[in-house]
């Protein structure tokens, strides 16, 4: 109800005043849910309540939005994307108020009232709902939208990105098995984050795809279609979270070692 993306938008700011032309911003973690009127704040526009005062751009105040002054900042010949691993639209039961409003501790009742303000703000954009829909709209509590509505940024898969800019499929033809990570494996892992994207792209050549992780919250089978061969948690007892960070640089060796000892005596068979 209370954060505000206007430290992304310092960022942005920032990069445009050192001369950046092509702007990349990763979207996730953001204990935001401004639908990225903060960040917009940042970068000259202005949110007008019914009685003519400047509101503060946070979550709380998105349903008292009367009018959106623009930037009289120019965005022309600049480039914006934004990087996403989850593809959820900004509104509804699976925007970003419902889905990861809890996560960042707002209440069913600030749940209700934060999405109520995220379609008003689409109501105001005129963006008819198209844009709210957007695959990755709702990330990073809907600065994704902000992004796509005020910079005319394109949403792009995050790892699909990332991927391509470190040459992930020429990596791909010479590995015989690919190992990867994350640290917990739930129902949001298959929608676009980083294990699901290696398992989509490493389809063409079928290599072995193996995931450690510190805890599996939900079964992964739908990533088991996807093409992840195996997975396996790292940590070996029950224990608090703080043990289990403490602990997961020992808890990573051994798991791998395991894994490795199993594949040399696959290997000589």
């Amino acid at each position: 109800m209370f954060t505000t993306t206007y430290g992304v938008g310092e960022l942005i700011l920032h990069a445009m005043n050192n001369g950046e032309k092509k702007i990349v911003v990763g979207l996730g973690g953001s204990a935001t849910n401004d639908g990225g009127i903060g960040m917009a704040d940042a970068l000259g526009f202005q949110f007008i309540d019914s009685k003519g005062n400047k509101l503060k751009p946070v979550g709380e105040n998105l349903q008292n939005i009367d009018r959106i002054i623009p930037s009289p900042r120019d965005f022309q010949g600049l480039s914006f994307e934004a990087m996403s691993d989850v593809s959820n639209p900004l509104i509804g039961p699976i925007g970003a108020a419902y889905t990861y409003g809890p996560q960042k501790g707002a209440s069913a009742a600030d749940v209700a009232l934060l999405d109520d303000g995220l379609q008003h703000l689409v109501e105001l954009t005129a963006t008819n709902y198209t844009q709210a829909q957007l695959p990755g709209a709702g990330a990073a509590g809907g600065l994704g939208f902000g992004l796509s509505y005020f910079l005319g940024a394109k949403l792009q898969s995050g790892i699909n990105l990332l991927m391509d800019m470190t040459g992930f499929d020429d990596q791909l033809d010479w590995a015989d098995i690919i190992i990867t990570g994350e640290g917990r494996i739930d129902s949001q892992t298959a929608s676009g984050k980083l294990i699901s994207g290696i398992a989509m792209r490493k389809r063409r050549n079928n290599k072995p795809l193996i995931a450690f992780c510190g805890a599996i919250d939900e079964f992964p089978e739908s990533l088991f279609y996807q093409g992840l061969t195996a997975v396996f948690p790292i940590n070996p007892k029950l224990c608090m979270l703080e043990e289990a960070l403490a602990n997961t640089k020992h808890n990573l060796t051994i798991t791998a070692f395991n894994v490795a000892r199993v594949l040399e005596v696959n290997s000589e068979q």
